[in-house]
C-alpha cells in the first residue's frame, strides 16, 4: 500500500528549515538549494511542494503574517487604550535582532521586485494585506472613540503604514538609531494625534 504523504506537513517542514535559515544566515543567503539542504530534501521535492523560489516565499510571508496576526489578536483588541493600541503596533515594527532577521524577507522580496514579476506579486500581497489590516484595526479604533472626528480612514491608514515601514526599515537598516523606547515613543504619539480632530484644510 503506497504511502500517505500529508502535504501540509512537508510544507511546515520546509517551512520550518526556511526560517532556521533565515534566522541563521539572513535571507539574503536564502536559496532553494540551501533550503532543501536544511530540511533533508532533495530540491525536487521542494519544488514539488512548495514551488519556485518566489512561491517559497509567498509561504513564508503568509506564515509570519499569521503568526504575527495571531499575536495580536492574543493582546486583545477590545478596551483598547494608547498603551494597548501602542503595543499592538508595535509588534509590527522589527525592533529585536530577531525580528529583524525574519523581517529581512521583506527587504529580499523588494530588492527583487523590480526585475522578477514573481517576487512583486508577493511583495504586492504583502503590502496590501498590511494596510487593509492597518484601516480594519483604525476602524476598530474608531468604533471605541480612538479616532478624532473628520478623520478619512483611507488616509490614515496610508500615514499609518507609512510610520510602520518607516521605521521598520530604520530598525532593519541602522539598528543603533531607534531602541524600543524611540520607537514605542514614536508610535505612541501617533496614536495620540489620531484620536484629535481632523485639522482644518485651508482652501
Amino acid at each position: 500500500m503506497p504511502k500517505i504523504v500529508d502535504h501540509n506537513e512537508r510544507r511546515r517542514h520546509i517551512l520550518d528549515a526556511f526560517w532556521r535559515l533565515v534566522e541563521r544566515d539572513g535571507a539574503n543567503e536564502i536559496s532553494v538549494r540551501h533550503v532543501a539542504a536544511e530540511a533533508g530534501m532533495p530540491k525536487s521535492s521542494i519544488a514539488h511542494y512548495v514551488g519556485t523560489m518566489p512561491q517559497l516565499l509567498g509561504l513564508a510571508v503568509d506564515d509570519f503574517v499569521a503568526t504575527n496576526t495571531e499575536y495580536m489578536i492574543s493582546l486583545g483588541l477590545f478596551d483598547l487604550d494608547v498603551d494597548k493600541v501602542t503595543e499592538v503596533l508595535y509588534t509590527l515594527v522589527p525592533v529585536s535582532a530577531r525580528r529583524r532577521s525574519k523581517s529581512g524577507v521583506w527587504l529580499l522580496l523588494a530588492s527583487q521586485a523590480a526585475s522578477d514579476p514573481e517576487f512583486a506579486d508577493v511583495l504586492r500581497r504583502l503590502n496590501r494585506f498590511v494596510a487593509d489590516g492597518l484601516e480594519d484595526f483604525l476602524e476598530i479604533m474608531r468604533n471605541q472613540g480612538m479616532i478624532g472626528d473628520g478623520r478619512d480612514l483611507t488616509i490614515e491608514g496610508r500615514l499609518l503604514h507609512a510610520v510602520i515601514d518607516g521605521l521598520s526599515l530604520e530598525c532593519m537598516t541602522d539598528p543603533l538609531l531607534r531602541d524600543e523606547g524611540d520607537v514605542r515613543a514614536i508610535l505612541r504619539a501617533h496614536v495620540i494625534n489620531l484620536a484629535q480632530p481632523a485639522p482644518v484644510r485651508v482652501p
